[in-house]
């Protein structure tokens, strides 16, 4: 019998809208499990159940604890846990994560580490506090995400309105194609073109190239995962790479696996970790949920 696999996905709070794209709870009780994390977006988790290790750059670093947090990946990490794996988290938007920690997220990109770090020992308290209620049955995987939104929404602090509007912009050229030009990114940006650049590496972690190259991978596969993938929407995703071995090589590298679509494994983990909700709110192109 395969292993029980669950994902939910919850809209959060009103007062969160801008700044966590959606919270979920996850679980899958196997004693073993081996893959690789897509390099997308920003993740606030909690840890009930589960401990492991990521690779970065060829090295192996530890996931235990109560609790993780990340910035985002140059490429998809490999992991593996000792299950059962439950989590429970929130996926930040590039305003989220400014506004949360107050850090550029370009210095946290490919690590996983410890929230603690950042948001101090109070978070330490309520992960433990909140994972040990969901252990006791007290708490349910949405039951502790909406205590982690009620968490976070006192904490956040504010974005300078420039900044938000540069993030803002970033996000409209984003949504704009699966491949959108450098060129048209610039006048939509009341900076510098170094300025500009600078701004949304601090913001979204990378350069506007590398942002729209990662995102234009992860898009892409989640597109080609769909059982229903409609002729337009196949075209969309085939005009947006050079050919389809560098489409194959860029899923790769992004999301770890080339998706069934392209003649790849299925996988559960990949699949759902990849599903549009992960991007609604930043309005991209590509399908929305209903």
């Amino acid at each position: 019998m395969p292993p029980r696999f669950h994902l939910n996905y919850f809209d959060p709070p009103p007062e969160l809208e801008r700044y966590v794209l959606t919270m979920f709870d996850f679980a899958w009780d196997s004693p073993e499990i081996t893959d690789k994390q897509p390099g997308a977006v920003g993740q606030l988790v909690l840890f009930p159940h589960g401990t492991g290790s990521m690779e970065f750059g060829g090295g192996a670093f530890p996931v235990t604890g109560e609790s993780h947090m990340l910035a985002g990946f140059s490429v998809a990490a490999p992991y593996t846990v000792d299950g059962p794996w439950h989590a429970v988290g929130a996926s930040l938007s590039p305003l989220g994560w400014a506004a949360l920690t107050g850090k550029p997220a370009d210095e946290y990109i490919d690590r996983f580490f410890d929230p603690a770090e950042i948001l101090g020992p109070e978070w330490t308290e309520f992960a433990s506090r909140t994972n040990s209620a969901y252990r006791a049955g007290i708490l349910t995987g949405q039951q502790a995400g909406d205590a982690m939104a009620q968490w976070i929404i006192p904490r956040l602090k504010p974005v300078p309105a420039r900044h938000e509007k540069l993030v803002d912009d970033t996000l409209g050229w984003l949504g704009s194609a699966l491949n959108p030009s450098i060129e048209d990114l610039l006048p939509r940006l009341s900076y510098s073109r170094r300025q500009a650049e600078r701004l949304v590496e601090r913001y979204f972690g990378f350069p506007p190239a590398a942002v729209a190259r990662k995102y234009r991978a992860v898009r892409a596969a989640a597109l080609l995962s769909q059982p229903d993938l409609t002729d337009h929407e196949e075209a969309m995703v085939a005009e947006a790479f050079y050919d389809q071995p560098h489409m194959v090589r860029e899923i790769r590298r992004y999301c770890g696996h080339t998706p069934s679509r392209l003649g790849g494994p299925a996988n559960p983990i990949l699949q759902t970790m990849l599903r549009m909700k992960n991007f609604d709110r930043l309005k991209l192109v590509g399908r929305k949920n209903s």
